[in-house]
């Protein structure tokens, strides 16, 4: 931004400031509160004056208790929208509420669509004159619901001069709420086709929504509204594998419709596209059973997961667990090779699973879940470092893992010693050293699972689990693959230290990430920790004890005070902090923001960050484009972080966005980058 720019935008924030210290009464234009049990409702306007426009903007603002919602306008089960009564006002033709972009929720077990906390619905009015006053006298009756529902009615008046008039202190409000509203004009969008259809057999009516755009779908909803007051239902949705086609299917019960010809609004809001399309639809007769429809869906998440899961194979968080796999198999007899792989494999599966049960205990308790999330529990990641520790003495030879003897008593253990076991556990230790990368699909796997059904949700993880076992599975059927790699010699010993060198890459890697926990003096602990485990696995001690007592004392003391972290990290002046910054305030001064939430555990996120948002290229465009660099930091913890991502229906990071006043809800990108998905997203911004 050069200096004239500079100065011409400061006296502008000057004067604004100025005007709204010294002329209040000029600038804000509303009606009185209307205050019910536990809302409030009034009416505000963007201007002081019509502006001689035949079509005034003005806002209904509610403001609702904590924890209480109102409707959209076709609710769901259970509830009713506003009504608005306007036949006391005059100079009005007409009045049009505009429905921001609702949120999905249950009321007394119903599952309903609509608003909670603070909410503006803008209201487009047309006037008879606009050199006339105009005077809104409205009457409406709602209905807020928290365990049980209340109604409300609100009796609002305001009147609006005629004339050239000045923005009110609520001009950006309205604009903002305006924004997640839906247009009705197909050619401002990015939308090549819309099409709507309803087909009925026996028993149920499907309502299938086809839509493509130019650009692509990030996070689409698709709400329904019908003169019928249908309920809420989970659709199916099935996407292209560019995401550039959108398919969805309603089922609903037959006898919901009563007539077979009706007309029909469907509301799309995305990240990128915010569209209503409307028409007539007749209910065609249809023989076959739609469930293919509806099943349909189903088969593309599955698809998804397979392949999300398959190419965590090829994250680098996996690197350590495929290091232990080798390992293991350069000593190994050719004809167990097979079996080998095939209980790794099933290690892989049951460790996904045993996760999945794990997401649906916590969505029971309505604890807040996401991929990755035991790499913010410093107890986790400690239990993962001994663990990899073991390995890594195991695998320079200073000692080697027997099972406990009460554990050999089983035949098939006994058959093999620890070789069972460990080949159990390599699979299963790839799946939790997996959590920390995000692959692609693998986001919109997760977020399917984490908000569809507890029976979809294991079906999601089985998949993943069977995509990322698919590798060993294959080698299991063909086990001639492993005779292509090179007879044993002096080169496996080598090949050995080299794999041992991931491991301990691996053991870096993860006291790294505790240093967002504790201190240096607790790394210093765990060296010696390391050194006296060392030395009595070498000299055998191992069986009196020594070690799980040095196990033991070692998480015990991460609680103790000296060891833990209070320093303050400052982030890089070049970046800013999500946690003590507001987007939609750097949008609304018309700036553009690029956000990265990044983790120290997300290996995806230190890929993009080095390969793509650091380079050179990137950097440059960042600077030639002014952009406001902002960073959220989900190593800890961080409710505003797991709230913001929630927002887009998403559970993992990396999580990346172009923010501008043209498109207020971001320009989402893939989990892995690319510099030219930057740079396609800054062209659409400055088209």
């Amino acid at each position: 931004m050069n200096k004239k720019i500079y100065m011409k935008n400061l006296l502008r924030f000057v004067t604004f400031i100025l005007f709204g210290i010294f002329s209040t009464p000029l600038y804000s234009l509303s009606s009185d509160w209307a205050l019910d049990e536990k809302s409030k409702i009034r009416l505000i306007s963007p201007f002081t004056t019509s502006n001689n426009s035949n079509e005034i903007i003005l806002a209904l603002e509610y403001q609702l208790e904590p924890d209480w919602k109102t409707y959209w306008k076709s609710p769901g089960g259970g509830g009713f929208p506003q009504k608005l009564l306007w036949n006391n006002s005059e100079n009005i033709k007409q009045i049009e509420i505009e429905w921001p972009k609702p949120i999905e929720f249950e009321i007394l077990g119903l599952p309903s669509i609509g608003y909670k906390d603070n909410v503006l619905f803008p209201l487009l009015i047309e006037v008879e004159d606009p050199n006339k006053t105009t005077s809104i006298n409205l009457n409406i009756n709602y209905l807020v619901c928290k365990h049980i529902c209340i109604p409300g009615n609100a009796n609002l008046y305001l009147e609006i001069p005629p004339g050239d008039g000045e923005y009110t202190s609520f001009f950006y409000d309205i604009e903002k709420a305006r924004s997640t509203t839906s247009i009705k004009n197909f050619n401002f969008t990015d939308i090549s086709t819309f099409e709507v259809n309803a087909e009925e057999n026996n028993e149920n009516v499907f309502i299938n929504v086809k839509v493509t755009t130019e650009s692509f779908f990030d996070n689409p909803k698709i709400y329904i509204h019908t003169p019928f007051g249908l309920p809420v239902v989970n659709p199916s949705v099935n996407y292209s594998l560019d995401y550039k086609t959108l398919k969805t299917s309603y089922k609903f019960d037959k006898n919901q419709f009563s007539e077979s010809e009706f007309p029909i609004e469907v509301s799309l809001f995305d990240n990128n596209i915010n569209y209503i399309h409307q028409e007539n639809v007749i209910i065609n007769k249809k023989n076959n059973n739609n469930n293919f429809i509806i099943n349909n869906s189903l088969v593309y998440l599955l698809f998804i997961s397979l392949v999300g899961g398959l190419i965590l194979n090829f994250m680098p968080c996996v690197f350590p667990v495929l290091s232990i796999k080798l390992l293991s198999i350069l000593n190994t007899d050719s004809k167990k090779i097979k079996l080998s792989f095939l209980i790794t494999s099933i290690g892989i599966i049951i460790s996904f699973l045993l996760l999945a049960l794990f997401f649906v205990f916590l969505k029971y308790i309505n604890a807040s879940i996401s991929w990755g999330m035991q790499f913010q529990e410093p107890y986790f990641i400690i239990f993962i470092l001994i663990v990899i520790s073991l390995f890594f003495i195991n695998t320079i030879g200073i000692f080697h893992i027997n099972i406990p003897s009460f554990l050999l008593s089983s035949r098939i253990l006994n058959s093999g010693n620890n070789f069972y076991t460990k080949n159990f556990f390599n699979g299963f230790f790839a799946t939790l050293l997996a959590t920390p990368c995000s692959a692609p699909y693998i986001g919109t796997a997760v977020a399917a699972a984490f908000t569809q059904s507890i029976s979809y949700l294991f079906l999601i993880f089985l998949f993943m689990g069977i995509g990322m076992s698919s590798p060993y599975i294959l080698i299991t059927i063909f086990p001639s693959l492993v005779k292509r790699l090179p007879r044993p010699g002096k080169w496996t010993i080598y090949f050995k230290y080299f794999l041992s060198l991931l491991l301990l890459l691996t053991i870096l890697w993860l006291l790294n990430i505790l240093l967002a926990y504790f201190n240096y003096l607790f790394l210093l602990s765990f060296l010696f920790l390391f050194i006296f485990i060392t030395i009595s696995l070498r000299l055998k001690f191992y069986n009196i004890l020594i070690v799980p007592f040095l196990i033991i004392s070692f998480f015990v003391s991460s609680s103790i005070d000296i060891f833990k972290n209070n320093n303050q990290v400052e982030s890089n002046d070049k970046w800013v902090n999500f946690d003590k910054t507001e987007i939609n305030s750097l949008i609304q001064n018309d700036e553009i923001v690029f956000l990265d939430i990044t983790a120290d555990w997300c290996i995806t996120c230190q890929f993009n960050k080095k390969n793509v948002i650091n380079s050179k290229k990137i950097l440059n465009l960042f600077n030639d484009n002014n952009v406001i660099l902002v960073r959220g930091d989900w190593t800890l913890p961080n409710n505003k972080i797991g709230n913001f991502l929630k927002e887009y229906n998403k559970f993992g990071i990396p999580f990346n966005a172009l923010y501008s006043k043209k498109f207020p809800n971001g320009i989402i990108m893939s989990e892995l980058l690319t510099q030219k998905e930057i740079i396609e997203s800054f062209g659409k911004i400055n088209q």
